[in-house]
């Protein structure tokens, strides 16, 4: 009884009786180990690709930009900027960055959207050496060649092809002969600081004369990228560079930033870290029920055992020797679970990789293997399941030999619910009355099964729940701007311009335009306390028949100076209320640029937009800011009877207008934005529905080869098959109700912190409300009652089978 290979082949044996079990158990461990490593990879391998891609890129150090609408001659920011002239830089590029309209309709689609036309350093036909422009498809145009290159993330987004053209603002029809990337746009922003352009802004790179042609600013920059020498500290160049721009270029605001101070950069990498906490939190609810799920099955085939055991210790064998054969093939199982596990890891990641590149295109993406993630997930695994076995194990072989030896309906111990259903006036005969009290007599085991269904409904609440909560979120949003007038249209105008402008007046004598409006936005920051967020600040009239933010409490009281509509979310993470004051840094016009003031503003009301970074001012109050008449967008209101898009095609000539868009058309960019997140949670999702399939079907097949002798009875008596399985479904969703009733408690729980902790951390900016919709529940029900009513379906074939003489058989 102490040779090794004795107690392999026992073992072996063991697997081969229950070879259908075991795979299960296998495949249960292989879903939660799995599933852990395919999402804990996925934070590596994109700050991996960032990296190489912006190092690829030859990416700017600091990024030089002039104040919004204000150009210089090309070779005076050069000059200024002349690596001959100092040891701090490396290399220089200039650019101008100019917004534009763009008309990509094909093939009876209408595609009219905003952008920016950014010309470049040709660099003699390869492009410019600072912030280098990666084609993806296509070429890359020659120097002085009036043609374009377009942003990957928009032709991938309306599936145009990689070489075509484009009606630009002016109506002039220019050629695209390429796709590709540029580390400025690896996460494309829309005017205004919005992060869902990707299908509703293009980006289009034009030689540097072609450009300046294009918008009518013949040797005129805006924008420099400075790549600094190495070992340069880059807030000392900052400050360097900043003082040498200010004696060279007096008459001209420019803005010196650090690539890591960029909104764009920031937002990338502390995506991954956001992202990766959510995936953190699934991938271990999967991984805690996976080895639940584990426990419970490995201690029911334990506890199966035990007449064997007994009969063990009735021959002497020790108690040390009588635990190794349960315990190695726990490991074993534990083993070949985790091998699975990293077949489902692969399979896993290589979803989550496909679907975050198609989120995040870059120049360079590299998913090197994470063998130490693996080597986490696979130890995770494998000792969490084997030390589910050690305590039913230890159980088993304290038990006098005689109890373990008892065969019958006496070995389970009868519970205190079991009398208490014995009282209860049940409908029906003992058959019908059968499942519930199975139910009640083991309530360790009944318990044990609940609960490993109950977490993978939690975890699938928690999963399609932050499916739903985004999209409840996005429809409050969505019935705000459509409130009033959901025709209603947003224009951009090319840059800052007079209220009584003649242009304006042009705008608003088109045909096909009821009414407008002029506005004003600009950025600035929200301040209370130590508590500081960027926001951008809207200027409208409070008393528009076109559109005004709805309130959830206060009043657009007029009267108010200095009064200030911000958003619930901004209003609990300021700590403050309507009637407060808080502290507002808004740009303040001085000559051709702007400074920065701080000054209190009076909270007026609350506007009922989820999204923290909105916040409205009367346009009577830009005096505050010295823009009294100045204005720099409208918004519009189509006559009755004309579409949207007329609209949009008879301002798109406009030589002020750069972009016109129906407020409806943003909130489709954002679902399809949350679309491509979603597509992340229904990796996790198919994950959890597999899961809880396996614990149910495990669940019933150990319950069949318990209750062997039980079945075996009840034939012997004449019952039919079909009476025996109609017990042991009905038995089933008796535990498939409590499951779910579990479940779902936990899950609404999880998703209630998640939503009101989490997120809140991860995705400052947007409030996102709990909501779990009905279909959500009734997937939860059908899952956790109909599903694992059904699963003795799946081990019928064993009643069917069922040597009936051989299993009543007492003595071995």
């Amino acid at each position: 009884m102490t040779s090794p290979g004795l107690w392999l082949r026992w073992s072996w044996r063991d697997l081969r009786q229950r070879w259908l079990q075991v795979a299960a158990i296998a495949l249960v461990i292989a879903l939660g180990s799995g599933t852990y490593v395919g999402l804990m990879s996925s934070s590596t391998w994109r700050r991996v690709s960032y990296d190489r891609s912006y190092e690829a890129s030859a990416t700017h150090d600091l990024l030089v930009t002039l104040a919004e609408g204000t150009f210089v001659e090309d070779a005076r920011l050069r000059a200024a900027l002349d690596p001959s002239r100092s040891e701090l830089i490396e290399q220089v590029t200039t650019r101008l960055v100019v917004p534009t309209q763009v008309d990509a309709s094909t093939g009876g689609r209408t595609i009219l959207v905003p952008g920016s036309i950014v010309g470049v350093d040709a660099g003699g036909g390869e492009g410019p050496p600072v912030d280098r422009l990666t084609v993806q498809e296509g070429r890359l145009f020659a120097p002085g060649e009036a043609a374009l290159v377009i942003d990957r993330h928009f032709t991938d987004h309306h599936h145009l092809p990689p070489a075509g053209e484009l009606t630009i603002s002016g109506g002039r029809v220019v050629p695209y002969v390429g796709t590709g990337l540029s580390p400025q746009y690896f996460l494309v922003s829309g005017r205004g600081g919005s992060l869902f352009g990707a299908g509703g802004f293009a980006v289009a790179w034009a030689p540097l004369e072609v450009a300046q042609e294009l918008a009518g600013r013949p040797g005129q920059v805006n924008e420099a990228g400075v790549r600094l020498a190495a070992g340069v500290d880059v807030e000392s160049a900052r400050a360097a560079i900043s003082s040498v721009l200010a004696a060279e270029l007096p008459d001209v605001a420019t803005v010196v930033t650090p690539l890591t101070e960029e909104r764009e950069y920031r937002i990338l990498y502390d995506d991954i870290d956001g992202d990766q906490r959510l995936y953190n939190i699934f991938a271990l609810m999967i991984l805690g029920g996976a080895a639940f799920a584990a426990f419970n099955l490995t201690s029911r085939i334990v506890e199966a055992q035990r007449r064997e055991i007994g009969v063990g210790m009735s021959l002497g064998v020790p108690t040390g020797g009588l635990a190794i054969r349960p315990l190695l093939v726990a490991f074993q199982v534990s083993a070949l679970g985790v091998l699975f596990g990293m077949v489902v890891g692969t399979i896993v990641g290589s979803l989550m990789s496909s679907i975050i590149e198609r989120f995040f295109p870059l120049p360079v993406w590299d998913t090197p293997f994470q063998f130490g993630v693996y080597l986490r997930g696979a130890l995770l695994g494998l000792l969490l399941t084997f030390a589910a076995t050690i305590y039913p194990v230890w159980r088993a072989v304290r038990v006098t030999p005689v109890e373990a030896i008892r065969t019958g309906p006496r070995v389970t111990a009868t519970s205190g619910l079991s009398r208490l259903a014995t009282g209860l006036p049940l409908p029906g005969d003992s058959i019908a009355q059968m499942p519930l009290r199975n139910v009640l007599r083991a309530p360790r085991r009944t318990l044990l099964t609940a609960l490993g269904i109950a977490a993978a409904i939690a975890t699938l609440i928690g999963v399609i729940g932050m499916i739903d909560s985004f999209m409840f979120t996005i429809d409050r949003a969505e019935r705000e701007l459509l409130r009033t007038n959901p025709d209603r249209m947003t224009v951009d105008l090319q840059s800052f311009t007079l209220e009584d402008a003649p242009e304006l007046r042009q705008l608003a004598d088109t045909p096909g335009i009821a009414r407008l409006e002029p506005t004003l936005r600009v950025g600035g920051q929200l301040v209370e306390g130590d508590t500081r967020f960027d926001t951008l600040i809207d200027l409208v009239p409070f008393d528009s028949p076109i559109w005004r933010p709805g309130l959830v409490r206060g009043s657009l009281d007029p009267s108010i100076e200095r009064g200030v509509v911000i958003a619930e979310k901004a209003a609990a993470d300021l700590g403050v209320d309507v009637g407060d004051q808080i502290t507002m840094r808004y740009p303040v016009r001085e000559g051709l640029g702007y400074r920065w003031e701080e000054g209190p503003f009076q909270v007026m009301a609350i506007h009922t937009y989820p999204y923290r970074f909105l916040t409205f001012l009367d346009l009577a109050q830009a005096p505050v800011m010295n823009l009294q008449g100045i204005v720099n967008g409208a918004q519009v209101l189509p006559s009755e009877g004309t579409s949207t898009e007329a609209v949009q095609r008879a301002l798109f000539e406009k030589p002020a207008v750069v972009a016109v868009e129906p407020v409806a058309g943003v909130i489709a960019n954002l679902r399809e934005t949350i679309s491509q997140f979603t597509d992340v949670l229904n990796v996790i999702r198919g994950a959890v529905l597999l899961l809880a399939l396996m614990i149910a079907f495990n669940s019933t097949s150990i319950s069949f080869d318990e209750r062997a002798r039980e079945h075996a009875t009840m034939f012997a008596f004449g019952l039919p098959a079909r009476t025996v399985m109609a017990v042991a479904m009905v038995e089933s969703a008796v535990i498939g109700v409590l499951a779910t009733v579990v479940g779902v408690l936990v899950g609404v729980g999880l998703l209630e912190w998640m939503t009101s902790v989490l997120l809140p951390e991860t995705l400052p900016d947007i409030a996102v409300a709990r909501h779990v919709s009905p279909t959500t529940y009734l997937t939860a029900v059908v899952l956790g009652v109909a599903v694992v009513a059904l699963a003795p379906g799946l081990a019928s074939h064993k009643l069917r089978r069922m040597d009936i003489s051989s299993t009543l058989r007492v003595v071995e």
